[in-house]
């Protein structure tokens, strides 16, 4: 019988005893029951100590064994989507449907993601986009554990509207992209355009720091231009 169970037991019987405690008439009687309900109530307190020792010891493995695991980013995943929902593949994790659900977590807000994989082969796998393309619903958010990928249903704050991209600062990356693209070499390109991707560069966090600069220099390339000064 687990500790759990023997708390519950004596627990039961402690409440069983106090009620026969107080329709007892006879001295000796209540002396009896009391003497009981005191034993009992030892025995509650020890296991009580006893549980709260082992969910320490418990806890003390589960951190002891993260901290052996190093922490690696999802890199392989794609996305599609449906009317409600936008799907996030990630992929290339193999035996994750073998591990123990509590291990994997998932967290939602009205524009982020965040995946928390702990303890799969050896390693901590983690994945988050800082700001979605558009605003998701999380208390409509969940997500499929399959054999070797993890699927995530964002719910579209929308429901009906169309995703470009599955981040924010991709769709500012091809936007403006689009808009370096669209100037010829007789026109001037650093003016609004300039300006424009400047504030985003400055603004914006690494995520989207590391795709306007992607998006930039492949844009530039194809004209044979250079990457403009963004406070690198």
């Amino acid at each position: 019988m687990s500790l759990e169970n023997k708390l519950q037991e004596v627990e039961s019987d402690i409440s069983e005893l106090k009620s026969l405690l107080e329709k007892a008439t006879r001295h000796k009687v209540k002396e009896l029951l009391s003497a009981d309900v005191g034993r009992l109530e030892t025995d509650q307190r020890n296991l009580k100590a006893e549980i709260k020792k082992a969910e320490a010891r418990i806890q003390g493995e589960k951190e002891n064994k993260a901290k052996t695991c190093p922490e690696i980013q999802i890199k392989d995943y794609s996305w599609d989507q449906s009317e409600k929902f936008v799907k996030l593949y990630l992929t290339g994790l193999q035996g994750l449907g073998e591990l123990n659900p509590e291990n994997i977590k998932v967290s939602y807000t009205e524009q982020s993601l965040t995946v928390r994989i702990e303890s799969l082969n050896g390693k901590t796998p983690l994945f988050s986009i800082n700001k979605t393309c558009h605003k998701i619903s999380p208390d409509k958010s969940y997500f499929k554990i399959k054999s070797d990928y993890l699927l995530v249903f964002l719910s579209k704050h929308n429901p009906g509207s169309s995703w470009s991209h599955i981040t924010y600062a991709e769709k500012c990356a091809a936007d403006a992209k689009k808009s370096s693209e669209g100037f010829n070499d007789k026109e001037d390109p650093s003016a609004g355009l300039m300006n424009m991707m400047k504030k985003m560069y400055n603004e914006g966090d690494d995520e989207m720091k590391r795709t306007i600069a992607k998006a930039w220099t492949e844009g530039q390339g194809k004209r044979g231009g250079g990457m403009p000064d963004l406070d690198f």
